[in-house]
């Protein structure tokens, strides 16, 4: 039979002793509680065993970007309800609104490319190719007018496009990329400079006369020709402490 350690009286199986409440060093540690009470272990289980999983597990990229695409379609289906309805309310036709949802459509269209066709390049380039095109077609049929669309813009974005397409080849086939990436994107700016004059021109009075676009070329090429030398030449064959003497 226990017996309390402080005073000596006989306390049995009590938690304290009952005349001067020291505690029984013999009584029910907390383990012995749970072996004499399993249900409160198969609680704790039972709530360890319903805890969601994965709840701590962190999104993977594709993951990151699939909730990414579902917020933005989300919020631009949002978007064009609320305009159609105003537009509605407003003029009880689709006028001005038009215009707003068109854009939203493009930028949707181009979101679903660059988030959710990763690992399908060729659909993704294309969609990202046409959606610009067919954006200013269905401008030119909100306007009643495909003239501008199929004669300027039109040609203007596959210029455009075309000169990106070009400076990404050039930059994924470069082997070090420094000083050349600015010079490719240069050489680029000049090429569309000169394009743009000559599809405003073509457009405007069906004949090319350069006027503006060349001298934006020759202030650009020599820096892109120069920032080339530098790049191949220079920078890959000296030391840079020694052409500067530092």
């Amino acid at each position: 039979m226990p017996y309390c350690p402080d005073c000596g009286v006989e306390i049995g199986d009590a938690p304290r002793c009952p005349l001067c409440g020291a505690q029984n060093p013999r009584a029910g540690t907390s383990s012995d509680t749970q072996k004499s009470c399993p249900e409160a272990g198969s609680e704790k289980s039972s709530e360890l065993r319903f805890m969601p999983e994965g709840a701590e597990k962190e999104f993977s990229g594709a993951e990151k970007r699939t909730i990414a695409w579902e917020v933005l379609s989300v919020a631009f289906g949002i978007a064009v309800l609320v305009l159609a309805a105003v537009n509605l309310f407003e003029s009880r036709r689709f006028s001005w609104s038009l215009y707003p949802i068109a854009s939203i459509v493009l930028l949707w269209v181009e979101g679903t490319a660059m988030l959710v066709l990763r690992e399908k390049p060729i659909l993704r380039a294309l969609l990202a190719v046409l959606a610009p095109l067919v954006f200013f077609v269905a401008l030119g049929g909100i306007t009643k007018d495909l003239r501008w669309a199929l004669g300027l813009a039109v040609p203007i974005a596959v210029l455009a496009e075309s000169l990106a397409g070009a400076v990404f080849l050039a930059v994924g086939k470069s082997k070090q990329k420094g000083l050349n990436l600015i010079a490719y994107i240069l050489v680029a700016a000049a090429a569309f400079c000169i394009g743009l004059e000559t599809c405003i021109d073509l457009f405007a009075r069906g004949a090319v006369a350069f006027e503006w676009s060349p001298i934006c070329a020759i202030s650009l090429l020599p820096i892109a020709a120069f920032l080339l030398y530098l790049h191949y030449r220079v920078f890959k064959t000296t030391n840079l402490r020694r052409l500067f003497h530092l």
